[in-house]
């Protein structure tokens, strides 16, 4: 390495530090917020999936109540019977899927849609009947979808699997997420050039998208040297890997779509500086029903 390229990475740890020193009392208490937060959260997320049964489905369910509020607010669905209806059906469908069978989830599903559709019809303007197809697209996303992150942890009720199995997959999928995020977000801070999609989301560059990939496959060649999944063999982490490190981003760049089509920075403010439950749990809604299929086709 040569003195010239030393000296420019002593420029660029310095300048960090120097914007570190200089930040904003509101800058330091977003970061504040958002450590909080997270020094709370996570804890109480890797405890619950450790419990799994009625504890995690319960908490699924409370998210797919809270996304399923913040969605249709963005949307501004008009009628607040309608999304009482709607909050409380969403958030059964995750008790429908675990405790009645999965199938059950495609009638139930296509009664909501008539339901809705129909009230809508007669009780509002022609105008205001699209926000129908708005209400319906919440029992898809993100009701069905963060459904499939209790029917991976569940999964042992329909298998011979242990009963942990569920837990550590969605342990391995936490881990190559946050790191996704993470080296994304940091490389593509330092050294972000070409734009992935400046339209959506202006932020986000094709460095950090590919560092915040390779984060992903560290992960799971980490988790396939030790075994963690004893049902696994490597291709299987491998394929975790890429729905983590691909889908897991795009999923981030649909809800920044969603949002800027809705002209908000976040879906609301339930987490402080980290946004609404929606924002922090949209990669986890996008990854986790490819993961319950792919689990689904490869071993049953």
């Amino acid at each position: 390495m040569s003195i010239k390229t030393v000296r420019a990475c002593e420029y660029d740890f310095y300048k960090l530090i120097l914007q570190a020193i200089m930040m904003t009392r509101k800058e330091k208490t977003s970061l504040y917020n958002r450590i909080l937060i997270s020094a709370i959260g996570i804890p109480v997320i890797l405890v619950l999936i450790y419990l799994g049964g009625l504890w995690f489905t319960t908490f699924i369910a409370i998210a797919v109540l809270l996304c399923t509020y913040e969605f249709l607010m963005l949307f501004k669905i008009p009628t607040k019977t309608g999304i009482f209806f709607l909050l409380l059906f969403n958030a059964s469908l995750v008790y429908i899927a675990i405790y009645t069978g999965i199938l059950w989830i495609y009638p139930a599903v296509f009664v909501a849609w008539t339901i809705i559709a129909l009230v809508m019809m007669f009780s509002r303007p022609v105008a205001d009947f699209h926000k129908a197809f708005y209400a319906c697209a919440s029992i898809i996303y993100p009701a069905l979808a963060l459904t499939s992150l209790a029917l991976i942890r569940n999964i042992f009720y329909h298998t011979c699997w242990n009963t942990f199995e569920g837990a550590y997959i969605l342990y391995i999928v936490l881990a190559m997420i946050w790191i996704c995020d993470t080296l994304a977000y940091f490389m593509g801070s330092a050294y972000g050039a070409v734009k992935l999609s400046p339209k959506i989301s202006p932020n986000k560059t094709w460095e950090g998208a590919i560092a915040g990939f390779l984060g992903s496959l560290i992960v799971a060649l980490i988790a396939s040297r030790y075994a963690w999944i004893s049902v696994f063999k490597p291709i299987d982490y491998m394929v975790l890997a890429f729905i983590t490190g691909v889908l897991g981003q795009l999923g981030d760049l649909v809800e920044s779509a969603i949002k800027r089509y809705a002209g908000v920075k976040d879906t609301s403010r339930l987490l402080l500086d980290h946004g609404g439950a929606l924002d922090r749990l949209d990669s986890l809604a996008f990854t986790g029903p490819w993961i319950y299929m792919y689990v689904l086709i490869r071993f049953f």
